[in-house]
């Protein structure tokens, strides 16, 4: 295992003490004139500034810089060895901010970021941001300032980037974000094949004899998780060669966005179930449903029901995630993400951050189709 960046800085600050270069009370080159003649991010020379101060072998004074402790001579006896016993065996601090999770789609992942930590000698500190941009803002400029050394943020939907995590990623802070990703922006994230796995779903409902099928979701303006199962729909009706009504979308549905859900539940579940309402009675040809949130999926059903419709017999309907039970059929057909190699692989990517190292920008989870009881190939209606 190659030694890392950090660290050769840290033995490269011993050995000029060693050699008489540095004395005590001399001037340590800074975290900016490190970062150049080692070609690593500040972040990276920051943390081997910190680890040297830690180990009382430089002193860190504001507006001034570092200077070679009094202690030196001591001190610098000490080898990478026991830095790696010692000083890096202190517990991180990562925090996981979040819209919010349950067991349709987020605890799993929590609590195997949380597990993964552990095993890291971190500990984990989590915030909900209820889907709103200004409490994603406000916990990331909070953590930040209480000195966590990383951040896995899952973003809220939203049609702009939030500049806060822009600002982390143009100061090489350790962040990964989870679920989905923003083009244009080099953040490292882990996300679901969601182009392929609503490519899959579309493609079962044609298995079944279905050609008339319907997308629904939120709007996936500014949410690359929504636009890329929008973009597989596209395409499986593409391969079957078939033409896709641009009138069978219906995207502009919100009462499944966290912030929705937790401050206006009537009102936008509401808004929602008579969109959904028009959309059936304006379209009787559709026999078929991919949904693109299990809740919309749910509040679909309900809508069905009052209009005296049944799933399977008159529609079948495909989502994205559905809670487990180890004892029945799920209730819906879908996609299930594997939330717990995504929450290890977020990890795993800050962990790589922290000491230094490059890591890809962008990592694609596979995912698993589950049949329910949701889906019957097609009938006459």
């Amino acid at each position: 295992m190659s030694t890392p960046l950090y660290e050769k800085i840290y033995k490269y600050i011993i050995d000029q003490i060693k050699q008489g270069h540095l004395m005590k009370g001399d001037r340590v080159p800074s975290e900016k004139e490190l970062a150049e003649e080692f070609d690593v991010s500040r972040i990276t020379s920051k943390k081997a500034l910190d680890l040297l101060a830690q180990n009382n072998i430089i002193e860190r004074i504001r507006g001034k810089g570092s200077f070679v402790a009094h202690l030196q001579e001591e001190n610098s006896k000490c080898s990478p060895n026991d830095m790696q016993s010692s000083t890096l065996t202190n517990s991180k601090l990562i925090a996981l901010i979040i819209p919010d999770f349950d067991n349709a789609f987020g605890l799993n992942l929590v609590k195997t970021i949380e597990k993964i930590c552990l095993q890291n000698n971190c500990n984990l500190i989590i915030r909900r941001t209820g889907g709103k941009t200004k409490e994603e803002e406000n916990a990331i400029i909070d953590l930040v300032n209480s000195g966590v050394d990383g951040l896995i943020i899952f973003p809220v939907h939203g049609e702009h980037y939030n500049t806060e995590i822009l600002k982390l990623v143009l100061k090489d802070f350790p962040i990964v974000l989870v679920d989905r990703y923003w083009k244009g922006i080099p953040a490292s994230s882990v996300c679901t094949n969601n182009q392929a796995a609503s490519e899959t779903l579309t493609n079962y409902l044609f298995t079944l004899d279905h050609k008339e099928i319907a997308f629904l979701s939120p709007s996936p303006s500014g949410n690359s998780t929504i636009e890329e199962r929008l973009q597989g729909y596209h395409i499986a009706y593409s391969k079957q060669g078939l033409k896709m009504k641009p009138d069978f979308l219906l995207i502009d549905l919100i009462s499944s966005l966290p912030q929705n859900k937790e401050d206006q539940s009537d009102i936008t579940l509401h808004a929602d179930s008579q969109a959904i309402k028009r959309f059936i009675e304006n379209h009787p040809e559709v026999t078929a449903f991919v949904v693109g949130e299990y809740y919309l999926a749910l509040t679909l059903k309900n809508v069905l029901k009052k209009l005296g419709k049944k799933i399977p017999e008159d529609y079948s309907v495909v989502c994205f995630d559905c809670p487990e039970d180890r004892f029945e059929q799920p209730l819906f057909t879908h996609i299930h993400q594997h939330e717990e190699e995504m929450g290890k692989k977020a990890v795993h990517l800050l962990m790589k951050q922290l000491k230094g190292e490059k890591i890809p920008k962008h990592t694609v989870i596979d995912f698993t189709l589950f049949k329910g009881k949701s889906t019957a190939p097609k009938t006459i209606h």
